[in-house]
């Protein structure tokens, strides 16, 4: 018997004898299963993989994490990383100017970053080293300190109560020789100069220079600019020190100047709260709270003008000066001005017009 395929499903059976029916009844069987097989596969897809519905996935991994929450004593106009661990100190770091020739800034972002670009409490300069102390994610201190091209651990007295942190490289530090030159000129020594920034006043972050020994310090602004010393008779004058204890409010109390005792202001904070404001000399100015109540109105300090000041002290200040307050303890409309001049008493309106003979 001979069987043949022919690209067709049914099988021809050429057999020069007769098949015995068994025999035949088998090789139908067969060739029905076969069939019902090729069917199948020719149904299947090409490359005989059955496609896998698509299924929802979680993110991988390796996707970025949301970025870190900060929390709320670090500064909040950047992110800080978890410290890495403290390398083996003392380093050795070399720089190639002086430290207040260019050479500050650098050590102070080497610094900042050993300390794990922590947020800083307090930061020395002076001609020979430089120490930065920060604060710890334990809220603790920890000091860093360079001196003659080796960076090592410090001892440090500073503790964490709750003041203002910053970042050490915001200031102007590229320059610390012209710093040092404008505070010997202002009035201190040029010997045994440290530049300190450190919070002055709550929320207030500014940066001093001092000597040793002790003389009159200099307060600098984080651009570097200088708390300069401020009159009473000039406009410039009046209107920064106005400025400088009225700033960021529209309600004051009292506001007011004289050459003894600066520039101040008294302004509601909430209820049952005062807040005053200082600002002495070449001091920045110096705020300070108490639990009290005003029967004053508060008034706007915008509506004061500092031309208008002057025009009245010129007129009646014999050479001695005049103490001014402003405010509404007369019960009209708006504040009045109230001069003090070489034991004399004198009022205007805000415009400075007299009031003298109205209100005696």
């Amino acid at each position: 018997m001979r069987v043949s395929l022919h690209g067709n499903p049914l099988f021809i059976i050429d057999a020069v004898r007769k098949v015995p029916l068994a025999i035949m009844i088998d090789l139908r069987r067969a060739v029905t299963l076969l069939g019902v097989l090729l069917l199948v596969v020719g149904c299947a897809p090409a490359g005989g993989a059955t496609p896998t519905p698509p299924s929802s996935k979680s993110p991988s991994s390796n996707s970025p994490s949301p970025s870190p929450t900060r929390s709320s004593p670090e500064p909040s106009r950047s992110t800080t990383r978890d410290p890495e661990p403290t390398p083996s100190l003392p380093v050795t770091f070399e720089v190639a100017s002086p430290l207040i020739d260019g050479g500050a800034a650098t050590v102070v972002a080497k610094l900042h970053e050993l300390s794990g670009l922590r947020p800083a409490l307090k930061l020395d300069i002076s001609e020979e080293e430089v120490t930065l102390v920060v604060l710890d994610r334990d809220k603790t201190a920890r000091a860093y300190r360079w001196r003659d091209g080796i960076i090592g651990a410090a001892e440090t007295d500073v503790q964490y109560l709750r003041q203002t942190i910053f970042w050490p490289t915001d200031f102007p530090l590229d320059n610390v020789h012209v710093i040092f030159d404008n505070a010997a000129l202002l009035g201190t020594s040029s010997t045994g100069q440290n530049l300190q920034v450190v919070e002055y006043s709550p929320g207030r972050v500014l940066m001093s220079v001092t000597t040793t020994p002790e003389s009159s310090t200099i307060f600098y602004r984080p651009d570097g600019s200088v708390f300069r010393g401020l009159g009473t008779t000039s406009v410039a004058d009046i209107r920064e020190g106005i400025a400088a204890v009225a700033q960021g409010t529209s309600r004051v109390y009292t506001l007011g100047f004289a050459a003894e005792v600066g520039y101040f202001s008294e302004l509601p904070v909430s209820d049952g709260v005062i807040e005053r404001r200082s600002r002495v000399a070449n001091r920045p100015t110096y705020s300070s709270q108490r639990t009290a109540t005003s029967a004053l109105q508060p008034f706007d300090p915008d509506l004061v003008d500092p031309t208008a000041l002057t025009q009245t002290i010129s007129s009646h200040d014999t050479g001695t000066g005049c103490a001014v307050e402003i405010d509404n303890r007369f019960d009209r409309v708006q504040p009045v001005v109230t001069y003090q001049c070489a034991g004399e008493t004198y009022h205007s309106d805000l415009k400075g017009r007299d009031l003298t003979a109205q209100l005696r």
